[in-house]
């Protein structure tokens, strides 16, 4: 079924006439990622990337995005891509469904909104009613009434709260409301970058992974002290720092574009434009693996 999915995909594209280095240009994805959509070979990144990836293809393809990734999803479950004429019945199943719940919802409302008549067989009764209404909404007795209310108010203000025989309202100048504001984000950031300090010091390695391209992406998977792991796009230009106690295993993808430092010194190694490579760093040094880091079992 995946297969089917990415044959479309593909066929969608050429019938288009759009090439493979066009949609790269366009989405900025690296075009060894885009062969590998159309290869059905899904398991290069981590699947929140993949959907971003097909999306942005969708999209240079002038494909409903949210349309294309559903049916990727449904094709990775290994079920059947419903045809176009089977989502044109259910979308007028469900659009009839509407059609039926708010109609009862709107002869629900006209209902509601349908004044009620009363009946009265006692004319003196109904005269009666009609009397207190008018005496209940007489705009002399509301305004009346809100009047009291503020003269209330005033008295409770004077007698308890304003002990002052004068108020005075002093503005700062916006200068120095300014001023105070930046002084305290500064202080806010100090404080920040202090506990960053703290919670960090415990630890002796720290390697800044940097994309040096001005152009592609790179993407990185990383597993610190066997314990931890977490992956992450590096954008052109863009840098990251991670800390470890004792060692680093990492995935490179499109590693001819990323530079390694540790502790303030630059790595040298081998990687290479668009491949992806496998690291072990420790305080020995760097050594290159030949299969993805995993977590500890232990």
């Amino acid at each position: 079924m995946l297969k089917a999915f990415v044959d479309g995909l593909k066929r969608a594209r050429e019938e288009a006439g759009i090439t493979l280095e066009r949609v790269a240009a366009k989405t900025r994805i690296d075009i060894k990622f885009l062969e590998a959509i159309e290869r059905g070979d899904i398991d290069f990144l981590p699947e929140p990337y993949v959907k971003a990836f097909i999306k942005q293809y969708a999209k240079v393809l002038g494909l409903d995005e949210e349309e294309t990734l559903q049916d990727f999803l449904i094709a990775k479950e290994g079920k059947q891509i419903p045809s176009n004429e089977e989502k044109a019945a259910e979308s007028e199943k469900s659009e009839g469904l509407s059609d039926i719940i708010g109609g009862e919802k709107e002869e629900k409302d006209k209902d509601e909104d349908t004044p009620k008549t009363l009946s009265y067989t006692d004319e003196s009764a109904l005269k009666k009613e009609i009397a207190d209404d008018k005496k209940k909404y007489n705009p002399a007795l509301v305004g009346g009434g809100i009047v009291i209310g503020l003269l209330v108010i005033m008295l409770f203000y004077v007698l308890v709260i304003d002990k002052s025989d004068e108020i005075i309202v002093q503005e700062k100048p916006f200068e120095e409301v300014l001023e105070q504001t930046n002084q305290r984000q500064i202080e806010e950031t100090n404080n920040i970058i202090t506990e960053e300090n703290l919670s960090t010091s415990s630890k002796e390695l720290s390697l800044t992974l940097t994309n040096t391209d001005s152009n592609d992406s790179a993407w990185v998977l990383i597993v610190t002290d066997d314990v931890s792991k977490q992956d992450f796009i590096l954008l052109p230009r863009a840098s990251k720092t991670v800390e470890a106690k004792n060692n680093f295993q990492f995935t490179l993808g499109n590693s001819g574009v990323i530079k390694l430092v540790l502790n303030d010194d630059e790595l040298e190694f081998k990687g290479r434009r668009g491949a992806i490579r496998y690291f072990k760093l420790d305080k020995d040094g760097l050594e290159r693996i030949y299969s993805p880091p995993k977590l500890s079992t232990n």
